[in-house]
């Protein structure tokens, strides 16, 4: 069951908010990827005491605890949004523990398939489908010609075209590299390029900085029409996002302990968004698992993916965002330091 599970997962997972629905409005949508993730949460119960001996199963449970004490302290004010989007994080750690258990080698080709199905997605719409302003009525921000691909926004399919260019060989690495030059997002290119220059190295791989030259030659060249969205220079985002960044901040400091509830908050920043929903306390938990991770992953790939993703955390709340949620799971699970 584990395994059927995660392979209909793999395949789900590249068609994105394609497959969503918002049963709570729009401050939460429910994806189908949801759906597999619960149902794996539960078919991986009866192997609770194999589960409780990984070395990450500790300081992950402790955030949880942390996150849902932050729930119980505002049960005035959390909404069944809020619950929900706490069970979809539980859910979704499931992920991680099924590849534990699971060799994910034996996903390889599911994985590649995946890969290639996120791609074609992202392409035919760029050019069959460049104008989606129209999707603004639907609670998604406008944009012209970028590519959103199946997330429907830029920065998010970025954030995967550029873990896909650190995962991927040459010459095949130009593929997603193209792609994400079409998302325009600015935080993806930073994400990117913080990863190959610590992938080069720390593992002696200086032919990686050639990448960095092949974006900015992309960048060069890609088309770019009229419009903010495709304007590199435009500051309209990056002064909105501060905005956002100093208003989560703000509501830390109304409860700075145990914040305002584990809960879907609109907060361009991973980091400031548990620090806004489950305070000081769930942010030390939470940094704590991540250093953990950090410490026991071995593989330089996975790595430097894992680090993509912390950076494209302090523009996005990615590491919230389910598709990535899970893509960390993945990637997390992948460690050989110590591991159990």
């Amino acid at each position: 069951m584990i395994n059927l599970l995660l392979s209909a997962s793999i395949l789900v997972w590249p068609f994105g908010q394609l497959l969503s629905l918002t049963p709570f409005g729009q401050l939460f949508r429910l994806q189908l990827l949801d759906v597999l993730a619960v149902l794996l949460f539960v078919s991986l119960l009866p192997s609770y005491r194999k589960i409780a001996q990984d070395s990450l199963f500790k300081p992950l449970a402790l955030f949880s605890l942390i996150a849902l004490l932050s729930l119980v302290v505002n049960a005035g004010s959390v909404s069944l949004a809020g619950l929900a989007y706490f069970l979809r994080f539980i859910s979704y750690t499931s992920f991680y523990f099924a590849f534990r258990i699971e060799d994910v080698k034996k996903y390889s080709r599911y994985l590649t398939l995946a890969a290639i199905l996120f791609l074609t997605i992202g392409f035919l719409q760029y050019f069959l489908l460049p104008d989606v302003r129209f999707l603004a009525y639907l609670g998604f921000d406008d944009h012209y010609y970028r590519l959103i691909g199946s997330f429907l926004d830029p920065n998010f399919s970025g954030l995967i075209l550029a873990i896909l260019v650190i995962l991927s060989p040459w010459p095949l690495l130009v593929i997603p590299l193209i792609a994400l030059v079409l998302t325009f997002s600015r935080a993806s290119f930073l994400s990117l390029a913080v990863g190959l220059i610590y992938l080069s190295l720390t593992n002696r791989r200086l032919k990686l900085l050639l990448t960095l030259l092949l974006l900015g030659l992309f960048l060069y060249l890609v088309p770019k029409p009229f419009g903010e969205g495709v304007n590199l220079w435009r500051t309209f985002s990056i002064v909105s996002r501060v905005e956002n960044q100093k208003n989560a901040l703000l509501l830390f400091t109304q409860k700075p302990i145990f914040g305002h509830g584990f809960s879907p908050l609109k907060v361009d920043n991973s980091f400031i968004f548990v620090l806004a929903t489950t305070g000081i306390v769930g942010f030390i938990a939470f940094v704590t698992f991540l250093k953990k991770v950090w410490l026991m992953t071995a593989d330089p790939l996975a790595r430097t993916s894992i680090l993509v993703i912390l950076v494209h955390s302090l523009f996005n709340n990615s590491l919230f965002y389910s598709w990535i949620l899970a893509l960390f799971f993945l990637l997390i699970s992948q460690r050989s330091k110590g591991s159990t």
